[in-house]
């Protein structure tokens, strides 16, 4: 047993001295340096992670394959693994960005919507995916002044663990660990906070199988949940980056869906319709999703 387990230690030990190599070297460039080798990065992807990338043209034929021609596929399939290494620079880079230089490189959209939401004095859930650089998003939000919590799931590490977390910390936004502090996310709420929660993947939570992209999909409870209970709005907020290397922040309109009374029905209700606000955003930025994930593994049974 013991020689696993440190064949284990020291493949985790390795991947963070990498980890943190890569972290420094990013950290010491430019900008405009740092996402040029990381858009050569992005591009040699493909080439080096087959198995993910053939994963990315399934889930994108499964999803556009009655829309786009299998050329439009695999060019978005390239560009997700583009975006994704951009985004990656980026937000390794956060922990060394000001608020001025967080909102210098961003663009707001609709942020009236955001306020008006505040207005309830319940808090505000920010509905989001792992689209665009999602990092950079509470950053964005916390550089203007809102208090962000954001329910995020534990590294298996707790040294990237504490890396994120402090990076978070740097920008003024609070880490809830999944699972863990529900009183952190009921006190956020009463505080008048956004509470960001991401349930674009298939996670090991209290689910219920809705639709996503004409598939069936386990898809976290959570905001509905928490927005039926104490009557907090769920306001979409996204982020995609454009050719500028800008960041846009995009605030939708809050979603709701009529109550019956049942509380069940009314979880499955409104946690459907955050899922289809989810894939709205992704069909008009589908190259900034993690199409490799595996969104649809878990199935209901038969």
């Amino acid at each position: 047993m013991r020689r696993p387990r440190l064949v284990k230690k020291l493949k985790h030990d390795s991947v963070y001295i990498v980890v943190r190599c890569i972290i420094g070297f990013f950290r010491l460039l430019p900008r405009r340096a740092a996402l040029f080798v990381g858009g050569i990065l992005g591009n040699m992807t493909p080439y080096v992670a087959g198995k993910d990338y053939r994963l990315t043209l399934a889930h994108l034929t499964m999803a556009f394959g009655e829309e786009k021609p299998p050329e439009e596929i695999d060019r978005l399939a390239r560009e997700t693994f583009r975006m994704l290494a951009l985004n990656f620079v980026d937000t390794i880079r956060l922990a060394r960005m000001s608020p001025v230089e967080i909102t210098g490189i961003s663009v707001p959209h609709n942020m009236e919507r955001f306020h008006e939401a505040f207005k309830r004095g319940n808090g505000v859930i920010g509905l989001t995916s792992h689209t665009g650089c999602w990092e950079f998003l509470g950053m964005y939000l916390a550089a203007i002044g809102i208090p962000v919590s954001t329910i995020a799931r534990k590294l298996y590490d707790d040294r990237f663990e504490k890396l994120l977390v402090e990076s978070r910390a740097s920008g003024g936004m609070k880490t809830i660990s999944r699972g863990e502090n529900t009183r952190d996310v009921i006190r956020a709420l009463r505080n008048g906070e956004l509470l960001g929660i991401l349930i674009d993947q298939d996670m090991k939570v209290k689910s219920v199988f809705v639709d996503f992209f004409g598939k069936r999909a386990s898809t976290a409870t959570a905001p509905a949940m928490l927005s039926l209970r104490y009557d907090a709005p769920i306001v979409p907020i996204f982020t995609y980056r454009d050719a500028l290397h800008r960041h846009h922040v995009c605030i939708g309109e809050q979603v709701t869906v009529e109550r019956t009374g049942d509380m069940d029905r009314d979880v499955e209700n409104l946690t459907a319709a955050c899922s289809k606000a989810i894939e709205h955003f992704i069909r008009e930025h589908p190259e900034q999703w993690v199409w490799f994930h595996r969104r649809w593994k878990t199935q209901p049974e038969a």
